[in-house]
């Protein structure tokens, strides 16, 4: 089977696919039960061509240099279905060391969401790390508190070694929120592959070691577990001077593989809709006909204000332009966006990830609509059937049984509003 092929995968399918691939490796590779977890090609790489796919990645990260080692380009290449980040001895950027670094263009999200790397760390003996982790640069005032979750670090080569760290803007804070090394019964990971993963569902973080879970924690952070990151793959130089006699070395990595859990069943087709809140059975809704950019987003009785053209977007979500004047709907992007009580509003298309949505079914016909960005849902704000009542963003389920976070979308004909 070829790996991209992969869509919809059972944990029994993920297993027997890469115990085929991979006879000599004994590894779980699947997203945990239970969940309706859905393959997200857009968010996932399996390394397969003969370069870096620069739609998917970039090279390098937002600093040049680590410890004695130096990020240079030429470091990261393809080959053999891998991803190779290599750690050579050689002067560059005033440096007796080189490695390499790539951080990923598409986001990785939250709320519901399972990542998977499989990959084969570099040699112990070189004494440089490789890690797995998850961060999006720039860092900016408007992400705070810019989560950063490392999902492997090889400190301990012994060790599934895990951390959290938050990295406060304007004021410039940066804090550890915890940190586990799990001890995996191995003497040495860095001597064959294995999957590292993370899973964020439920308010929760659960990390796994080739399936096993090495370390639940529950977030006293809602962005650690809502907001999207980028994934960055790197070698770092946090364990002291490298060793000559084992460079270069290489950091392998086999594949990224992102998982939504949701079936996505019963999606819309692209087209015009109402917007209809399940429990007020009003609208979404511009406030009026001249309303400019940046205002917030009502609930209406009432059609053609309410009016939405829904598209799709490669990355698997959607979009929702108002019929009238075009404009999205967007999630305000200059400031508090992993808070609840968000305005929700109108904004001129841009195609940024504020303005990209999951729509993710409940049950009968109805729909949570959440941030490709926050993580957090489209929402009514206080529950409330008023006329004109604002709309925000909320943790989805935090609303004491209120279904004011849930959607239907009621087809509209092109007639009705005027094309």
């Amino acid at each position: 089977m070829n790996k991209r092929g992969l869509r919809r995968i059972t944990v029994a399918t993920a297993a027997a696919v890469l115990m085929f691939q991979y006879p000599a490796v004994n590894v779980k590779a699947a997203p945990p039960v239970p969940g309706n977890w859905t393959l997200l090609p857009a968010a996932s790489d399996e390394f397969e061509g003969t370069s870096l796919n620069e739609e998917k990645w970039k090279k390098g990260i937002w600093y040049d240099v680590t410890t004695d080692l130096a990020f240079h380009p030429d470091n990261i290449s393809v080959r053999d279905g891998n991803l190779v980040l290599a750690a050579k001895k050689e002067a560059y950027n005033g440096k007796n060391y080189t490695a390499a670094a790539v951080e990923s263009k598409f986001d990785v999200p939250g709320t519901a969401s399972y990542v998977e790397v499989r990959a084969k760390a570099l040699d112990k003996k070189a004494n440089v790390l490789s890690a797995i982790w998850m961060q999006s640069s720039p860092l900016n005032h408007a992400l705070n508190p810019n989560p950063e979750i490392d999902i492997m670090e090889t400190f301990d080569y012994s060790k599934m070694t895990s951390t959290l760290h938050t990295w406060h803007q304007n004021p410039n804070i940066h804090l550890q929120r915890g940190t586990k090394g799990w001890n995996t019964g191995l003497d040495d990971i860095s001597a064959d592959y294995h999957t590292y993963a993370l899973e964020r569902r439920d308010g929760k973080l659960r990390f796994y070691f080739d399936g096993q879970l090495t370390w639940e924690k529950t977030s006293t952070e809602d962005s650690f577990v809502e907001l999207s990151r980028h994934m960055v793959l790197s070698l770092e130089g946090h364990l002291g001077k490298p060793v000559d006699e084992y460079l270069p070395g290489e950091f392998l990595v086999d594949y990224v593989r992102t998982y939504y859990d949701s079936d996505f069943a019963g999606m819309p087709a692209e087209g015009l809709y109402q917007i209809v809140n399940r429990q007020s059975g009003k609208a979404l809704a511009i406030p009026d006909a001249n309303a400019k950019n940046s205002a917030q987003l009502v609930q209406k009785d009432g059609a053609k204000a309410g009016v939405w053209k829904l598209w799709k977007q490669p990355d698997d979500t959607w979009s929702m332009a108002n019929a009238e004047n075009g404009n999205c709907v967007d999630l305000t992007a200059d400031g508090g966006i992993t808070s609840n009580g968000v305005p929700v509003i109108q904004y001129g298309y841009h195609g940024g990830t504020n303005q990209r949505w999951y729509l993710v079914p409940t049950d009968g016909g109805a729909f949570k609509i959440m941030s490709a960005l926050s993580g957090k849902s489209l929402c009514v704000k206080d529950a409330s059937l008023e006329e004109n009542a604002p709309v925000i963003q909320w943790s989805y389920g935090n609303d004491n049984g209120d279904t004011n976070d849930e959607w239907m979308f009621v087809p509209v004909e092109r007639d009705s509003v005027g094309e």
